[in-house]
């Protein structure tokens, strides 16, 4: 046996092509599953073997479910008979999705007309308990939820259905009230002046031209609504692209300082971008504690200022005596200068 790849929708509780509906919860399903025979467009192999078509396979899993469309359904997984040619050719346009329609075969139980089981539009009654006899694949059904329903006799033979007409097998809606209700909407003139916020309403031609003037005020106003909308979402847009240019600018004067005060690299300076543009406090921080890398002149005054100290108020002769004269002129030869001019009274010509 061969299993399709995906389940079917067998029944809902929709109105079907030919005006009535069925309750899924009150289909029973006992029976079915005992043979759960699946054929195609309720055919039965009555007619000679050579010609007859037989069952394509089985529908297996059957479950109820709460479909989010179309509400309380029957669904089951087709499991084709792989030792039958048709049956197989049926399986290949199933999973490409040729053939997508399925149709229950139900035997009645009871019917009812009573308006806690009618929708708008329904105009036979509702079948509240019925039995799955079969399920059949199908090319068009009966049905917007892509299934329909077949329906038998006592004598478990097919019922033929028909879309124009009276059909004995489905009870027609006769209530007199049901019918009214399902058809019309009455509202009296008291009521309806209350509706459209005027006191009264004494002719047809007042009640025409309130409402016409309560759907060209509804026209304006949503007109209106439109209107301010698209001007609200425009601002907020200019808002967000001067929030942005200003994040810019911003982001480029953090990063561009940081660069300038040696606490990054220029190659750096990207990656900080990014960081700053996706989280600005958090990089103003990390900046605002880091250190930055001091310059080759900076560290020569430094040495300078150091070596100054070292030889502050020592005369020539003093450093001579001490060896310190070749460590002087190597660390600061403009000191070293001027010792020897205060010494010798010339310049140092070395």
């Amino acid at each position: 046996m061969k299993r399709a790849s995906k389940r079917i929708i067998i029944t809902s509780e929709q109105v079907n092509y030919y005006g009535f509906r069925v309750l899924t919860d009150g289909i029973e399903l006992s029976q079915y599953k005992k043979n759960p025979v699946m054929l195609w467009m309720h055919t039965r192999a009555f007619s000679p073997s050579e010609n007859g078509i037989l069952p394509l396979g089985n529908v297996i899993e059957l479950k109820r479910e709460t479909h989010p469309e179309y509400g309380k359904v029957i669904t089951g997984l087709p499991v084709f008979d792989d030792t039958d040619a048709f049956a197989m050719r049926i399986y290949k346009k199933y999973e490409n999705g040729t053939i997508r329609m399925a149709s229950s075969g139900l035997r009645p139980v009871d019917w009812s007309e009573e308006p806690e089981y009618l929708v708008p539009g329904q105009r036979g009654a509702t079948l509240v308990k019925s039995i799955l006899e079969e399920i059949s694949l199908c090319d068009i059904g009966g049905n917007d939820d892509a299934l329909q329903v077949a329906l038998y006799n006592d004598n478990r033979e097919l019922i033929q259905l028909s879309l124009s007409g009276e059909n004995a097998a489905i009870p027609l809606i006769k209530h007199p009230l049901i019918e009214t209700e399902m058809n019309k909407i009455e509202l009296t003139a008291a009521k309806a002046a209350a509706l459209l916020g005027v006191k009264e309403l004494t002719t047809a031609d007042e009640f025409e031209t309130k409402i016409a003037e309560v759907v060209q005020l509804s026209a304006r106003q949503k007109t209106q609504i439109e209107t301010l909308s698209r001007e609200k979402q425009e601002a907020l847009d200019k808002l967000a692209e001067a929030e942005q240019i200003q994040l810019t600018a911003k982001v480029e004067s953090l990063v561009q300082g940081a660069v300038d005060a040696r606490k990054i690299t220029a190659d750096e300076k990207p990656m900080y971008v990014e960081l700053a543009k996706a989280n600005y406090d958090s990089v103003e921080k990390l900046l605002s504690v880091k250190a930055g890398t001091p310059t080759v002149q900076t560290q020569l005054s430094a040495g300078s200022a150091q070596t100054a100290g070292k030889y502050t108020g020592k005369t020539w002769d003093d450093l001579d005596k001490s060896g310190q004269l070749i460590q002087l002129k190597s660390a600061d030869i403009n000191l070293f200068k001027q010792l020897f001019k205060d010494k010798y009274g010339k310049d140092y010509a070395g």
